[in-house]
C-alpha cells in the first residue's frame, strides 16, 4: 500500500511542477500560407490579348487568408483582398511575355515565402475606327464641318494613343488625342473652299499598331464646301421659296448675303450636329435672318433647331431677324423664349387682315408696311423687359384690342427683331420693305 501511495505522490508532483513551468519555453511551430494560381506553371498558355484576367487562391494551415501580395517583377508588390483581377498589360511591340507573382498573406501577417508564378504570353491587337454615319456631313456646307467616329481597341480603349485625320488625301495625316470622338474642321484646318472634300481618319495604339482607314462620305463620295461671301446669312425655313426669294432679293439688293435652305430636300442640308457645327456656321456671319412659313408644322420654322442654336449665336454677338408663323391653334409658349425676349404669345389668333392693309410703326424711322395679300395667324406677343413694339394689328372682333406681332428686344443696340408671321407676306410696298431692312440692318444692327 505504501508503494502505491509513493507512486501517486510522485505523479501529482510531476503534474504540479509541469503546470508551474514557463509557457514561453514551450514554443508552438507555425506554418506560412501556401498560394496557388488557377493555371499551374507547367500549363500551356496560348498567347492572348493584353487584357488578361488572372485568378488565384491561398491556404493557411493554422488560420485564414487575409489577402494577397501581387507583382509582375518580383520586386515591386501590391496588395489586394481579391482572388482575381483583370490586368491591361502594356507592350511596345507586337507581342511580349509577362511573369505574374502572387503570395498569400494570413491573418497573422505571415507571407508565403514561395509565391506562385506563371508566364503569360500576350500579343497586341490593332484598334478599329469608323465614322458614325448617323452624323453624316450634308452634301453642301459652309466651311465648318463636325465629324463623329467610333473607335475601340480589344486591349482597352485607353491604349489608343492618337487619332490621325487627313483632308482630301491619305498622305498628310495629322495627330489628335486618342480619347477624342469628334472634331470640327474649318478653312484653317485645310478644307478646300468652293470645292469637293473628303475626310479620312485612322487610329494608332500604344504599341504602334494602326487601324484601317475610314472615310466620310463613304463610297468615294464627297461633300461640297461653299465659301461664305457675305456678312448676312439668310436661313430659308419655308416652303414658300418663290415668294420669299423675291421678297429678300428686293429688300437686300445692296447687301451681300448667303443662303442656307434647311427646309428643302427633307432638311438634308441642315447639319445633324447642332453644336458645334450649326452654331459655328452661324458665327461666320454678323446677322442671321431666319425666315419661316405659316400654317402646319411642315411649313413653320424649325423652332427646336432655333432654340438649340440661337442662344449661343446671340451670346457670341450675333444679330437676328426671326420671322415665322406658328402651327394653327397651337400655343407656342416655350418655343422661342430662350432666344427672344418674350414672356408668352396669345393663343388667340386674328383672322384674315383686309386687303390691302397698312401697318404703321410707333417707332421713328420704321416705314409703313403693307399687306398685299391675305395675312393669317397674327398672335399678340406678351413681352417683358425693355422690348419695344414695332408693329401691331388692332382688332375689333375676335382678339379685340392691340395685337403686337413685331418687336425688337431693346431700344438701344438690339440683338433680335422678332415677327410672329412670315415677314415676306408684308410685301405690298417694295420701297418701304427696303427701308425696313435698311433700318434694321444698318441702323439697329450696325452692319457696314
Amino acid at each position: 500500500m505504501t508503494k502505491y501511495l509513493l507512486i501517486l505522490i510522485s505523479l501529482v508532483a510531476s503534474v504540479y511542477f509541469m503546470s508551474c513551468s514557463d509557457p514561453a519555453s514551450n514554443t508552438v511551430q507555425t506554418y506560412p500560407p501556401d498560394t496557388h494560381l488557377t493555371l499551374y506553371p507547367d500549363s500551356i498558355i496560348a498567347p492572348g490579348s493584353t487584357s488578361k484576367k488572372i485568378s488565384w487562391w491561398g491556404d493557411s494551415p493554422q488560420g485564414f487568408i487575409a489577402g494577397y501580395r501581387i507583382s509582375f517583377d518580383g520586386i515591386n508588390w501590391g496588395y489586394t483582398t481579391k482572388q482575381d483581377s483583370t490586368f491591361l498589360l502594356s507592350i511596345s511591340g507586337t507581342d511580349s511575355t509577362f511573369k505574374f507573382y502572387v503570395a498569400a498573406v494570413d491573418d497573422r501577417g505571415q507571407i508565403d515565402p514561395s509565391p506562385a508564378s506563371n508566364l503569360y504570353p500576350v500579343y497586341n491587337s490593332a484598334p478599329t475606327i469608323a465614322f458614325n454615319y448617323n452624323y453624316a456631313v450634308p452634301d453642301t456646307v459652309f466651311p465648318v464641318v463636325t465629324v463623329v467616329w467610333n473607335a475601340s481597341d480589344p486591349d482597352g480603349n485607353s491604349t489608343i494613343r492618337n487619332i490621325y485625320y487627313s483632308i482630301n488625301d491619305t498622305n498628310n495625316f495629322k495627330p489628335i488625342p486618342g480619347n477624342l470622338s469628334q472634331m470640327t474642321l474649318t478653312r484653317d484646318s485645310g478644307l478646300a473652299l468652293n470645292a469637293n472634300n473628303r475626310i479620312f481618319i485612322k487610329a494608332r495604339d500604344n504599341a504602334g499598331a494602326y487601324s484601317s482607314t475610314s472615310a466620310i462620305p463613304d463610297s468615294n463620295k464627297t461633300f461640297y464646301v461653299k465659301k461664305n461671301t457675305g456678312r448676312v446669312l439668310l436661313i430659308m425655313d419655308t416652303p414658300d421659296l418663290s415668294q420669299a426669294y423675291t421678297y429678300y432679293g428686293n429688300v437686300m439688293d445692296t447687301v451681300k448675303y448667303d443662303v442656307l435652305d434647311i427646309k428643302s430636300y427633307g432638311g438634308k442640308l441642315t447639319p445633324k450636329i447642332v453644336n458645334p457645327m450649326f452654331v459655328e456656321t452661324l458665327k461666320l456671319f454678323k446677322v442671321v435672318i431666319w425666315s419661316g412659313g405659316s400654317g402646319n408644322s411642315g411649313n413653320v420654322a424649325n423652332f427646336t433647331l432655333a432654340q438649340a442654336s440661337l442662344p449661343f449665336y446671340k451670346q457670341a454677338g450675333g444679330k437676328i431677324i426671326f420671322s415665322s408663323g406658328f402651327v394653327t391653334n397651337t400655343n407656342p409658349n416655350g418655343l422661342v423664349d430662350n432666344f427672344a425676349a418674350i414672356d408668352s404669345i396669345s393663343s388667340c389668333t386674328i383672322g384674315v387682315a383686309s386687303n390691302p392693309y397698312d401697318y404703321t410703326s410707333p417707332v421713328s424711322g420704321y416705314p409703313t408696311l403693307t399687306a398685299s395679300g391675305l395675312v393669317l395667324g397674327i398672335k399678340n406677343i406678351y413681352f417683358s423687359g425693355n422690348v419695344v413694339k414695332l408693329y401691331s394689328r388692332v382688332a375689333t372682333t375676335g382678339c379685340v384690342g392691340e395685337n403686337v406681332f413685331m418687336i425688337k428686344d431693346n431700344a438701344v443696340n438690339p440683338k433680335i427683331v422678332y415677327c410672329d408671321i412670315p415677314i415676306y407676306v408684308l410685301n405690298g410696298n417694295a420701297a418701304n420693305n427696303k427701308l425696313l431692312f435698311n433700318k434694321i440692318l444698318f441702323g439697329e444692327f450696325g452692319l457696314n
